[in-house]
């Protein structure tokens, strides 16, 4: 377990993971400063809403993409048959891939969280609410990147999904909203899509919910809203890393 730990943080040095994030956050923290310093009322909020929105996606899309690659990298380069030639169980061997790819995220998301904290000076509560939601958040799409490339088999193609994953669970609060269709609007085609919206609503998570920018700024208002991330970060992150436990289990090396 710890062999695939140095391994995934190593792999983060040489993919250059840590760098190129860390470029890019200064890159958009820059931005975002100087947005806000544009705002006529609310400069401080602007911009601690925009480094929020932003680190948040740059957060995600880096993880997508270093999970993804990885995993690939390690079935075509024959690192798997290695790692399970020892003697190690392949639930280790995904449980290990995916603490090696948190702390690889961890890396980042704490200096993350401390620029955040000295730059914007936000609410405190509001602060530590956001980073708890946004690791969830980071976890289940680190797990679904990782169940995404061992069912694909296919770089391209599990980023892809990953991104799709992504796209659709933070605009699920859009799609929710639209299943309750005004009373003249009832046709037949609005039934079919809000009876797709339902569908969709039932099987991905509430990532809109997640790590929101006015929690900095104001705090937390609707205990509500926390409650929905918490029941659905305990159904989501185990199911995913129970379903890559059984494709993993069907593989033939």
């Amino acid at each position: 377990m710890k062999q695939i730990l140095k391994y995934i943080l190593k792999n983060g040095l040489r993919d250059r993971l840590y760098l190129g994030l860390f470029i890019t956050l200064i890159v958009s923290f820059s931005i975002s400063i100087f947005l806000g310093s544009t705002m006529l009322a609310e400069q401080k909020q602007s911009t601690a809403a925009f480094i929020a929105g932003s680190s948040r996606a740059i957060l995600a899309i880096g993880m997508i993409l270093f999970v993804c690659l990885s995993i690939n990298r390690a079935f075509e380069n024959k690192e798997v048959e290695f790692i399970l030639s020892k003697s190690i169980a392949r639930e280790q061997f995904i449980l290990g891939y995916l603490l090696g790819f948190f702390l690889a995220a961890l890396l980042i998301f704490i200096p993350l969280v401390l620029i955040i904290a000295l730059v914007t000076k936000p609410s405190i509560a509001g602060l530590i609410i956001w980073s708890c939601t946004l690791l969830s958040e980071l976890l289940i799409i680190i797990c679904f990147s990782l169940l995404a490339s061992l069912i694909l088999k296919n770089s391209f193609s599990a980023i892809m999904a990953s991104f799709a994953f992504y796209t659709i669970s933070r605009l699920m609060g859009v799609f929710v909203m639209a299943i309750e269709l005004p009373q003249d609007l009832a046709e037949a085609k609005n039934h079919i899509l809000a009876t797709g919206l339902k569908f969709l609503s039932a099987l991905f998570p509430r990532l809109d919910l997640f790590a929101q920018s006015s929690w900095l700024n104001y705090g937390i208002n609707d205990a509500y809203g926390l409650k929905i991330i918490f029941w659905q970060s305990l159904i989501y992150i185990p199911l995913m890393i129970f379903m890559a436990f059984h494709d993993f289990k069907k593989k033939q090396f």
